[in-house]
This record gives structure tokens, sequence and C-alpha cells, in this order.
């Protein structure tokens, strides 16, 4: 059977999670005889043959105790413990076939083809997520009971403890590493999230500032078109202020600022009014400059499922770019390839960008930058907010060009989308 394309997401907060994980877990206490019996208590609760404790490294997990299971490590994209720790709360699988994210997931496509699992992050005192508790079956099991659960999740905690202990002795108590973790990751998280700001609000002032050249009559325009033009214009204004204020509550409600981390608020959204939406801001200013920009949704794709808002904001960013720096027509797409993977991209007649200026967007972002100097090859703000996007998503961007056009894609993985109902 072929490999699955799923991959991994990563969190917000990646580069400084990895950092708390090196710092606090031994790599040399794999074996480790307190979470040994962490492993085989999950493994009763459950009535399953195997269970583990994880820890998620930058792209492979390896186990603290294990019971059940042979190996000593897997790769991050073989494992489901990845997913895990996107949350504070426990993954349940009942029967991971029912599941459209993990019904193709390698770890259930190929051996040893898990059926059953129910997994409890294992989070630091200081926020970061380091791996889980988790237990695992090769048969689907019923739901299971609450108590179960919370013993799951009391388990989890104990390891914490354990882990915290063990980094404590080691440390003499000196806490200065990890303080120095934290500091960095809020600082990145604020900066983040001042990027994020920042987008809506460029093009709610780009198009403050045409409709007022537009008013001076700065603009030279068809009669009979500028009655329309301004109502768009408008139009962009208001949903460019609408995102901006959606945007800052949902960094009231679901951020952690303790770890740096934004968490994704995901839903089912239609995938036509969702690229429509993309574009309504930023198309009074393509206009005005004399192009064109269009969407595209193909029949396979009738929604998406994702965090609306994130992806909203990493296609606005891209078609921003699209504008500023392209040129020709623009048009934004969605699409399945023969991979199954979701393709939300954006296309222009210009030169476009290389891989490798995509490959040198992925640094973390830091206070202090602005949108007009924080260029990757004169493409500004949209990569890098664009790529950490897709990569909370479990996807990545890659660009591309052929004879007549250019184009920067986010690859999700394909059960983020699903064909039109019939």
């Amino acid at each position: 059977m072929a490999r699955s394309n799923i991959t991994f997401p990563f969190a917000s907060n990646e580069h400084a999670r990895l950092r708390e994980v090196r710092e606090v877990v031994d790599p040399e206490r794999q074996g480790d005889q307190f979470a040994q019996k962490i492993a085989e208590r999950a493994a009763d609760i459950f009535g399953t043959p195997a269970a583990v404790v994880s820890v998620v490294e930058a792209d492979h997990q390896w186990f603290l105790g294990k019971t059940g299971i042979e190996l000593e490590t897997t790769p991050r994209d073989y494992s489901i413990c990845s997913r895990a720790i996107m949350s504070n709360e426990p993954l349940i699988l009942a029967d991971t076939l029912t599941h459209p994210e993990f019904s193709t997931h390698p770890a259930v496509m190929l051996a040893p083809h898990v059926r059953f699992y129910v997994g409890a992050p294992i989070v630091l005192s200081s926020g970061f997520r380091v791996g889980s508790v988790c237990a695992i079956d090769i048969s689907p099991h019923n739901a299971p009971s609450k108590e179960a659960i919370r013993e799951l999740q009391d388990l989890a905690d104990k390891v914490v403890t354990h882990l915290e202990s063990q980094h404590s002795a080691r440390s003499g108590g000196n806490q200065e590493r990890r303080q120095k973790i934290a500091d960095d990751a809020q600082h990145e998280f604020l900066a983040l999230i001042g990027h994020e700001f920042r987008s809506p609000l460029t093009v709610l002032l780009g198009n403050a500032k045409l409709l007022r050249a537009h008013t001076a009559g700065e603009i030279q325009m068809e009669p009979q078109k500028r009655q329309d033009f301004t109502q768009r214009a408008i139009s962009a204004v208001i949903s460019s202020g609408e995102h901006l204020h959606r945007l800052i509550e949902r960094v009231i409600h679901f951020t952690n600022l303790q770890s740096g981390e934004l968490m994704l608020v995901e839903d089912n959204f239609g995938c036509s009014e969702f690229l429509k939406s993309v574009i309504e801001p930023i198309e009074p200013m393509i206009t005005a400059s004399q192009r064109e920009v269009g969407t595209r949704c193909s029949e396979e794709v009738f929604s998406i499922r994702g965090d609306g808002e994130q992806l909203f904001l990493a296609l606005s960013s891209l078609v921003t770019n699209a504008a500023t720096h392209g040129e020709g027509k623009i048009e934004v797409l969605a699409e399945r390839r023969e991979d199954q993977s979701l393709r939300l991209s954006c296309s222009d007649q210009g030169s476009g960008c290389s891989e490798g200026q995509i490959e040198r967007s992925d640094r973390p972002f830091a206070i202090g930058e602005d949108v007009d100097t924080r260029n990757i090859g004169g493409l500004g703000l949209g990569l890098p907010l664009a790529k950490k996007i897709a990569e909370l998503h479990g996807g990545k961007l890659q660009s591309g060009r052929s004879e007549l056009n250019s184009w920067v894609e986010m690859v999700l993985p394909g059960w983020r989308c699903s064909p039109p109902l019939h």
C-alpha cells in the first residue's frame, strides 16, 4: 500500500517547545522505570496490548517508557502523538477508521494498523507539551469512560512531576535556562500576533488611502464605474476591519501567553465563499492598478476544515504580495490533487519566488521587525505568516512556476477538504 501524504502539524511555538523538551527531558532516560510503570498502567486502564510514554522531537518520537512495542523510535509523521500534543485535552480515537483526519494516517494504513488510540498530553508547568501518555490497540474499542480518561490525565501529570524533579536534580534547582526559553517564546508570540494584526491593517489602510485618492479625483476611471468602485472600496475597509476585530477576539480567547502558543479554532466552511471573502478586501487596490483578480474552487473541493481566520490571513498575505510584487491577472485557487492533498494557491504572471526563499522564511519572528523590512527576496510578510499557518494545519508552503505564471501554495492534508454533496 502506498504511504499516505499526511504530514504532522507544528505548534506555533514549535521552536521554543523543542528547546524545552531538550532542556527538561534527559534523552539518556529511555527505559525509565517510572515511565515504564506509567505505560503499563495505561495499558491496564484501557485493556490494550500496547501503551507508551512518548517524547515528540523535531522529526521523530522516542519512548520514555513502553509496553507491547519493540520499537525505540518512530518518524514523527508516523506518530499520532504528534497530533495529541497540539492540545491540552486528551485525544480520543475509539476507531481511527471513522475519523477523516486519521483514517489515512500512516500508522493506521500501514503496520501496526492502529484502530484505537487514547492519549493525554504531558504538559509541563511551563505550558509546553513534550509528548503524551497513550494506550494503543489494533482493534477498535467503545468510547472510554470519563473515569478512565481522568486516570490517564493523572498519569500524564505524574510524568510531569517526575520529569521536572529529575531536571531540578540535574540543574541543582537552577531554572534560568527554562525561564529564558519561556521569555523567548512570549516575545516571539507577541511579534507573531503583531504581524497578524498588521496584515489586515495594511489592507484596511490601503483601501482608505485609495478612497481618499478616488474622492480627490486622483484616480482616472469611467464615470459609470466610479460609484461601483466606491462601494467596493468601502466594503473592503469594513471587511478588513471586521477581520482585524475577529483576530483580536481570537487572541483574547484562544492563546496561551505563558508558552507563547496560538491555538487553532477548527471548523467547516464553504470553499467558494471563503475564496471570494479573501479577495474582497484587496480587489479595489488590484483594480486601481489596472489588474484583475479571480477565484476558482474545483469540483473536488466543496468545503474546507480548518481555522478559517488563520487560512484567510495566510491567503490574504499571499494575494497582497502578488498584488504588490507580481504582474498580470491574479488567481486564487482551491483544488485537490492526484495525491489527495488540498492545494490553496495564489498565482500571477510575475517571476514569483523560489523554494529557497520559502525555506529562508522559516525563522522565529522577532519583536521590532517591520512589515516593510522583513523581506524575503522582496516578497514581504506573506511567506513567513503563510508558512507558519500551513504548518499549524499539518501542511507546508511551496512555490512553482511555468512558462505562463508563477504561484505560491499551501499544501494541506487531504482530509481537510470534502467533495460536494449529491
